[in-house]
C-alpha cells in the first residue's frame, strides 16, 4: 500500500528524464522549439520569432505621407505638360481673348487690303509693260515696213509678187523710148509698185533714151525682144494695158508684137544704184521748221 507522498517523489524523476531527452525530441512536440522558446523566454526579452516578424515589417516598403504628396505632384505636373502640349498644337487663335481676336481680324483685313493694292499696282505695271512692248513691236513693224517700202521704191533690192509681164518683140527696132516710157507710166498709174524693163530697174529718176538698134534705160541697152515686168494687181494692170486705143494699140501700131500675161508671181531681180545725197541731209529737229514746208 503506497503512501500519499509517492507521487511527489516521482515528479523529480520525470523532470530529470525530460531534461535528458535530446533537443530534437523536444522540438517534435506540439508547438516545437518556437513554443518552447516563447514558454521559456524571460520576461521583457523578445523571442526569435518576434524579432523576425519585426525585421520583415521594417523591411517592407511603406507609403509615407510625403511620398504620396510627391506622387500626386508628379501626376499633376505630367497632366499639365500634356495639356500644354495639346494647347500648343492647336491654333493660337483659340487661346486669344475677344479683343485680341478683333485686332487680329483687323490686321488681316489691313494686310489683305495692302496685298490687293500691291496686286493692282503690279497688274497695272504688267499691262503698261505689255502695252509698251506692243507699241514697240508695232513701231518696229512700222519701221520695217517703211524701210522695205523705201528700199522697193529706191529699187535697191529684188522684189517678188503678183503682177503682169509684157513681152515686146520689135524686130525692126521701130519703138521709140517715149513709147516704152508711156507704157511704164500707164502701168505705174494702174498701181504697179515695182517695174523693170529688160535688165534695168525702173525708179522715179530712171531715164529712157533712144539708141542705135533700140533704146537705153539709165544707160543699160534694151534690145528686142525684151520684157516689161510689173508687180501689182494683175487684173487691174492687164485691164489698163488692154484699153482700146491705149498703150497696147500704140505699140502694135509701131510694128511691135506685144503679149500681156497675168502672173501669180513676178520676180524682179534687177536693182538700181542707191542715190547719194550731195547737198541735202536729214533734219535733226523737223518741228523747228514751223511753216517752212
Amino acid at each position: 500500500m503506497s503512501s500519499p507522498e509517492e507521487p511527489g517523489r516521482d515528479a523529480p524523476a520525470a523532470e530529470t528524464s525530460r531534461a535528458d531527452e535530446p533537443d530534437g525530441a523536444r522540438a517534435d512536440g506540439p508547438g516545437g522549439r518556437g513554443a518552447e522558446d516563447r514558454a521559456w523566454a524571460p520576461a521583457g526579452v523578445a523571442s526569435a520569432q518576434d524579432v523576425r516578424r519585426r525585421l520583415a515589417a521594417a523591411l517592407r516598403p511603406r507609403a509615407t505621407r510625403g511620398q504620396l504628396l510627391a506622387g500626386a505632384l508628379c501626376a499633376a505636373l505630367g497632366f499639365a505638360l500634356v495639356v500644354q502640349l495639346q494647347a500648343t498644337q492647336e491654333s493660337g487663335l483659340t487661346q486669344l481673348r475677344e479683343p485680341d481676336l478683333v485686332r487680329a481680324v483687323d490686321d488681316l483685313g489691313d494686310q489683305r487690303q495692302r496685298l490687293t493694292t500691291e496686286y493692282g499696282e503690279l497688274l497695272a505695271t504688267q499691262q503698261a509693260l505689255e502695252a509698251e512692248g506692243d507699241q514697240r513691236q508695232e513701231a518696229l513693224r512700222s519701221a520695217e515696213q517703211a524701210r522695205d517700202a523705201q528700199v522697193l521704191l529706191a529699187g535697191t533690192a529684188p522684189a517678188v509678187g503678183p503682177g503682169v509681164t509684157v513681152s515686146v518683140l520689135d524686130p525692126d527696132a521701130r519703138l521709140t523710148a517715149i513709147r516704152v516710157l508711156g507704157t511704164v507710166q500707164e502701168l505705174r498709174d494702174a498701181g504697179a509698185e515695182v517695174l523693170s524693163v529688160g535688165d534695168a530697174r525702173v525708179v522715179a529718176s530712171t531715164a529712157f533714151t533712144d539708141a542705135a538698134g533700140g533704146l537705153e534705160v539709165d544707160g543699160t541697152p534694151v534690145t528686142s525682144p525684151f520684157t516689161i515686168r510689173a508687180i501689182g494687181d494683175p487684173a487691174r494692170l492687164e485691164a489698163t494695158i488692154g484699153i482700146p486705143g491705149g498703150v497696147l494699140d500704140l505699140l502694135e501700131n509701131q510694128g511691135a508684137t506685144v503679149l500681156v500675161q497675168r502672173q501669180d508671181e513676178v520676180r524682179i531681180t534687177a536693182v538700181a544704184e542707191a542715190p547719194q545725197a550731195r547737198v541735202a541731209e536729214l533734219d535733226p529737229d523737223p518741228e523747228a521748221a514751223g511753216d517752212g514746208g
